[in-house]
């Protein structure tokens, strides 16, 4: 079993039972997020992960478990099953079964497993702690954060890889720790989801020729897919950012000062955030963004449902309350060089 710890909020378990695979994935995407740790106080929640040929039954489980059982179908390609044990507490199992796909492709079972199971886990129970894993890109500059909320597509990691090469420190280009008390927020450097655009973008990245052919490869089995299954299918390529970023350098905790909503459509613009109605509104779009929460929500009944979008809300607003700059940025209508030189003007 290998632990990954995420400062002093969370400890995770991962347990494959000898499939290596999944423990390379897995430790691939968290190993340095672990490394970050600067905490040795007693984490605040555990999650436990256990890949397992059969889910165990509920005379294998503590007496008064409570369990969500599910089977679902991914892109009408796999069939998945697991279940959660005792959600709403601090110590929490997941059992994933495991799929045999994973022998050959690791990563089409993990990212779902990952994105569809585990962090929307991981998303409610610091929740509970009153911490938001934000759905945000992030950089630090002389120990200041800027924070980039968007929807998926909006331009997190590109944005993010831009400013790296104008001296910018790495928090994340995905998720991000934020905790609205200590006004702190952590460094979650996962992988990188790189895309073909991604790779347009990035000018000044090294990214070698063997890694593009990798890209275009999966865009074109992408194609493929949305042809044959008539809808959206994602195939990323998974690159660390110092892997393609000479001037990389990753940031520890930022302060919290300035969150910039990125978009596609709109002017940009700066936002007053002088009253109580004016804070819930901008964090509501925040929430409303957060990705993680509608994969979670399937979990949920509606009365928890509800519990959870009003904590949601509580928590984005009290990260929006008192911090110097909050505005939304279009970016399709800013150059990325020119991204550095707006930070300059939210800053001055």
């Amino acid at each position: 079993m290998k632990t990954y710890r995420f400062q002093q909020y969370l400890e995770l378990a991962i347990e494959t039972h000898g499939k290596a695979r999944f423990a390379e994935y897995f430790d691939n995407e968290y190993r340095r997020v672990d490394e970050t740790n600067s905490s040795n106080a007693e984490p605040a929640v555990r999650i436990t992960v256990e890949i397992v040929d059969v889910l165990p039954s509920a005379s294998e489980l503590e007496p008064d478990s409570e369990v969500i059982e599910r089977k679902e179908s991914f892109k009408k390609l796999f069939n998945y099953e697991f279940a959660i044990v005792n959600l709403h507490s601090d110590n929490i199992q997941i059992y994933f079964r495991h799929h045999p796909v994973a022998n050959i492709y690791t990563t089409a079972v993990g990212v779902f497993l990952q994105a569809q199971v585990l962090e929307p886990v991981i998303y409610l129970a610091m929740l509970r702690k009153g911490i938001l894993l934000m759905h945000s890109a992030g950089v630090t500059r002389a120990g200041k954060s800027f924070v980039f909320p968007a929807y998926g597509g909006t331009g997190k990691t590109t944005t993010c890889m831009s400013l790296l090469q104008k001296g910018y420190h790495f928090l994340g280009d995905d998720l991000l720790l934020i905790d609205p008390d200590q006004r702190l927020v952590y460094p979650y450097p996962r992988p990188l989801h790189v895309f073909t655009y991604n790779i347009r973008n990035l000018q000044g990245a090294r990214v070698p020729f063997s890694l593009m052919s990798v890209v275009y490869f999966k865009n074109l089995v992408r194609y493929f897919f949305e042809l044959l299954l008539r809808t959206e299918f994602l195939i990323s390529t998974r690159v660390h950012a110092d892997e393609i970023i000479p001037e990389f350098e990753l940031s520890p905790p930022g302060d919290l000062h300035n969150v910039i909503f990125l978009k596609k459509e709109g002017q940009s613009e700066t936002i007053d955030l002088s009253t109580r109605e004016l804070v819930a509104q901008h964090a509501q779009n925040i929430v409303e963004s957060a990705d993680l929460n509608m994969s979670l929500y399937r979990f949920l009944d509606a009365e928890e449902v509800a519990a959870v979008k009003a904590m949601e809300l509580e928590v984005t607003s009290k990260v929006l309350n008192g911090i110097d700059y909050f505005g939304y940025l279009n970016t399709r209508l800013i150059n990325l060089e020119n991204v550095s030189l707006y930070l300059d003007n939210v800053e001055a």
